[in-house]
Parts: structure tokens; sequence; C-alpha cells
């Protein structure tokens, strides 16, 4: 049942994800480098689409369809594909708020 509900969020946030974009996108926070830690000021999670860019232990950097890189916070909640991801996969990611992913496919 657990997995139906997160299902259904990573579903309902796909759905929105356009909306989020029209709406002004989400504010960057600079990290060292070409980084950046996305915030937002919703309290509703997003989606995220890109490739994987390096793995460094429970924090992921991921690059969007825009080219920009975000640093995503990969803890026990964060539900994860069953094939592990390397640098170089595509990727889809719920996040919220806080950096903290809570889907990734």
């Amino acid at each position: 049942m657990k997995h139906e509900i997160k299902i259904s969020l990573f579903l309902g946030v796909l759905s929105v994800a356009p909306l989020h974009s029209v709406l002004g996108g989400e504010p960057m926070k600079d990290l060292p480098g070409n980084t950046k830690e996305t915030t937002t000021g919703s309290l509703e999670p997003y989606a995220l689409e890109g490739k994987l860019l390096n793995v460094d232990g429970e924090f992921w950097v991921m690059e969007d369809r825009s080219g920009n890189q975000h640093r995503l916070h990969i803890g026990a909640e964060t539900t994860l594909p069953q094939a592990s991801k390397q640098p170089g996969d595509s990727i889809h990611a719920v996040i919220n708020q806080d950096g903290q992913a809570l889907i990734i496919r």
C-alpha cells in the first residue's frame, strides 16, 4: 500500500510539473562549481528529469534538460529503482522543497 501511495504521488506531481515552470520555476541556491541546490517557496513536491552526473554518498548530482545541475539528497525514505543508477543514466526524480529526493526512477 505504501508503494501505491508513492506511485500516486509521483503521477500527481508529474501532472502538475509543467505548471511549475510557467509559474516561475524553482529558485536555485549556488553551490561550489556549476551545481545548484534546488529550493522552492512551495511545500509541494516537484519533478525533475535529466541525467545523473555524480553519486557522492547520500548526495546525487543531476543535470536537467535545461543544463542546470541539481544536488539531491538520497535518504532512507527515498524510493529508488530496483536497478542501480550510474553516472550518465537518465533519471526522473520527485523532490521536496528541501532537496530531499522522494522518488527516483
